[in-house]
């Protein structure tokens, strides 16, 4: 029984290198801009348009140099963006309307049940009716 203490006392030990062993996840800022070309902002060398706060995260994290949308439109585009989907896959989503079947995950929501705290500010567009 006395030979046991000391690993009993040795087992807190082991609980805490199992944590710090245990890396942070990361924070995670997609941003999208309507009709924003891609070489206008600091970050890509642009001078004359100024883009500090873009620039700021751009540096300090990743930059899409080669990003290429699947769809002319902004919304079946935006609908590839968040379900990881093909336009061709997304049924109504793949239109240029205001629907989007609630059937398809997004990443956002992945994300949420995962343990995120997720949000957004703007253009509102995802799973449902736009207009109700």
């Amino acid at each position: 029984m006395i030979a046991r203490l000391p690993l009993l006392a040795l087992l807190p030990l082991i609980g805490l290198s199992a944590q710090e062993s245990v890396a942070p996840r990361p924070n995670i800022l997609f941003a999208i801009a309507d009709d924003w070309g891609w070489p206008h902002a600091g970050a890509y060398g642009c001078r004359w348009v100024k883009t500090p706060g873009f620039d700021r995260v751009a540096e300090d994290g990743l930059l899409f140099a080669n990003a290429y949308t699947p769809n002319a439109k902004c919304a079946p585009s935006r609908a590839s963006i968040l379900t990881g989907r093909n336009p061709w896959q997304l049924e109504e989503a793949a239109n240029h309307v205001c629907r989007f079947p609630a059937k398809f995950t997004t990443y956002v929501e992945a994300l949420g049940k995962n343990g995120y705290v997720t949000g957004m500010t703007g253009k509102g567009w995802g799973p449902g009716d736009a207009g109700g």
